[in-house]
């Protein structure tokens, strides 16, 4: 069977992509080009050619963006009444075309209706007072700000409501989760306005201990951590975790850490005031007068760092890190004067687990340090 010279060079003149690679059957492959950013890869096969009674097309992975456009039963369409391989692969192109024009009208309308409803919402929050908006060029996050405090925040594919990308407040298993109170931004304001101001004498407090005592937990405080550990002396320190919710003045959830020694002796000092409490008082005034002391240790300035050091002194000397896998630092100190060595609680427990002669008892594994070999316990945590 011998192609007809005209068709072949029409097809060669307007589909300069597809090649004939086959004369039994009559077979075309290569790319369709619908216009300056599409080309479809494509296979034409016409068994009984110029006749395209039982001719198949097949395309490449491409043809996913016509789906949902009915394109199968259109294209197959084409291929029944076409009276030529020509004529057919024109119609194609023009489909191809006329879809994706079609799509890209729907794409932009919505775009631009959309964009509109959200600077609506913008203008309206931003009418709220000590209210700070910003956002990208194209508005693809925009962050909310109430009194140095922020959310951050992306338009769902809807169009319709507000997804959360970071938040500066802390979750409260109280309060219902931030993201389900952002279906507009005038309900994500309102949420953070609520919030913020619930938790401005909260902030206070810890601010207040962080200027005038020496925390070591968290290490970079921030507005989601409502706790503190403090620094008492080399072998203690005291976590202390506040409650918002708390409007009766009672005193804070509060735990001593370090060498069994220091805690022991420190927690009786702590238990035998506790009923001295005072909700009139500020929470550092209340920590002096309960562990009867006048003034709460400073951070000293920091040192000149040892290079020489195999890991620093307030770092595991088991794993030789501050920060554990789970984000614990080193709570456990060795009761020893002379060794003061910290550990984290969890490599501690496994360091004392494996060593001969350990004991259990009330709750927490006894042995030695790894260190200075003298007894040291860890709580075994259930």
């Amino acid at each position: 069977l011998i192609i007809k010279m005209a068709e072949y060079s029409d097809i060669v003149k307007c589909h300069p992509l597809l090649v004939l690679i086959s004369e039994k059957p009559m077979t075309w492959y290569g790319f369709m080009v619908v216009n300056k950013d599409t080309r479809i890869e494509i296979k034409l096969r016409v068994p009984h050619y110029p006749e395209l009674r039982g001719a198949s097309v097949h395309f490449g992975q491409q043809i996913c963006l016509f789906q949902g456009s009915e394109f199968r039963s259109k294209y197959k369409g084409l291929l029944q009444n076409a009276t030529s391989v020509l004529s057919f692969l024109r119609q194609l192109q023009g489909l191809m075309e006329g879809i994706i024009k079609k799509k890209r009208i729907e794409s932009t309308t919505k775009e631009y209706f959309f964009n509109k409803d959200m600077l609506k919402e913008l203008k309206t929050v931003l009418k709220e007072p000590n209210i700070e908006v910003q956002g990208n060029n194209d508005l693809s996050a925009v962050k909310i700000i109430y009194k140095s405090i922020s959310v951050t925040l992306k338009p769902e594919n809807t169009g319709n409501s507000w997804a959360l990308i970071s938040s500066d407040l802390p979750e409260l298993p109280i309060w219902r989760p931030f993201d389900k109170c952002i279906s507009t931004l005038m309900e994500a304001t309102k949420t953070l306005q609520a919030k913020v101001n619930a938790l401005e004498d909260i902030w206070r407090e810890l601010a207040e201990i962080d200027e005038n005592c020496w925390v070591i937990d968290p290490v970079n405080p921030k507005p989601c951590h409502l706790y503190r550990r403090i620094h008492i002396n080399s072998a203690l320190s005291l976590h202390i975790k506040l409650n918002p919710l708390d409007s009766d003045g009672h005193h804070p959830e509060m735990k001593l850490l370090g060498s069994d020694k220091e805690v022991y002796k420190t927690r009786e000092i702590l238990s035998d005031n506790l009923c001295k409490w005072d909700a009139d008082r500020s929470i550092l005034e209340n920590i002096m007068e309960l562990l009867q002391i006048e003034e709460l240790p400073q951070r000293p300035p920091d040192e000149p760092k040892d290079d020489g050091a195999i890991f620093g002194d307030d770092e595991c000397c088991i794993c030789f890190s501050m920060e554990s896998e789970n984000g614990e630092i080193p709570s456990e100190i060795c009761s020893n004067e002379k060794c003061r060595k910290h550990f984290h609680s969890s490599c501690l427990l496994e360091w004392l687990q494996t060593v001969a002669g350990k004991q259990m008892y009330f709750a927490r594994c006894h042995g030695t340090c790894p260190v200075c070999k003298e007894n040291i316990s860890c709580a075994v945590k259930v």
